[in-house]
């Protein structure tokens, strides 16, 4: 069940005036949107920040936080792989410049971008997608257009909004070469790394840890009542 105290945030959004009425029908339906403009971006089709915007032009692209790419599974195809016409990487790079954050957003599945792929091999739709994404900005492929819509507006929402998740706390074993169970121990409230050591001596798997007795837990050295009501609390609070 949904949070009643938490607020949830509204952004507004520009959609580029060549974008298909579909589209722009789904921005304005979608129930997290404050306010819709339709104008002529210098760089990607939807612009997103919080809150209003009074004024955009392309002078002032450069005020709003997220910038989304939107690509049909062909277009992708065309301006990663043709030798002419708007190149990808280009449009990747100005949504950097432009942006505080950039996506490219498929309107279409991963299949149907392969099968969009007439001359190349169809794994190197997915070496590009790749290269893209680990060297440049995410592409996402979205499926269709109401549910690109929903992720670029929560895209906008992540970028605009406090991070709902608590942060890890400051005493975290957070070396990624230690085993994952020991860094698990690690991020429950009131335990460091001293504690996660003695924790993952005791029970070396999560499962053993939530199945173990208040005694077995306690009678760790430093773990009394209190800390082991924190880790019970961290190992069932999904339920």
């Amino acid at each position: 069940m949904a949070d009643s105290n938490v607020t949830t945030i509204s952004v507004s959004v520009v959609v580029d005036d060549r974008e298909p009425a579909n589209l722009i029908r789904a921005v304005r339906s979608h129930p997290n949107v404050h306010s819709v403009d339709i104008d002529r971006l210098s760089t990607g089709d939807i612009a997103i920040r919080a809150g209003k915007i009074e004024a955009v032009t392309i002078a002032d692209n450069n005020s709003i936080s997220v910038g989304i790419e939107r690509k049909t599974p062909t277009d992708y195809v065309t301006s990663a792989f043709s030798a002419s016409g708007t190149d990808l990487y280009d449009q990747a790079a100005r949504l950097s410049e432009v942006y505080t954050h950039g996506y490219v957003l498929v309107e279409g599945t991963l299949d149907e971008m392969e099968a969009a792929a007439v001359g190349p091999d169809p794994a190197a739709v997915r070496g590009s997608l790749a290269s893209l994404t680990a060297r440049h900005i995410p592409v996402i492929p979205c499926s269709d257009c109401e549910r690109l819509v929903d992720v670029a507006i929560r895209l906008g929402r992540k970028h605009t909004e406090e991070p709902g998740i608590r942060r890890l706390p400051s005493g975290a074993v957070t070396n990624r070469h230690e085993p994952v169970t020991k860094r698990i121990y690690g991020c429950i409230e009131g335990i460091g790394p001293t504690m996660a050591d003695r924790l993952y001596e005791r029970f070396p798997t999560v499962a053993s840890l939530v199945s173990a007795s208040s005694e077995d837990i306690t009678c760790i050295e430093g773990i009394g009542k209190e800390r082991e009501e924190a880790i019970r609390k961290s190992l069932h609070q999904d339920e």
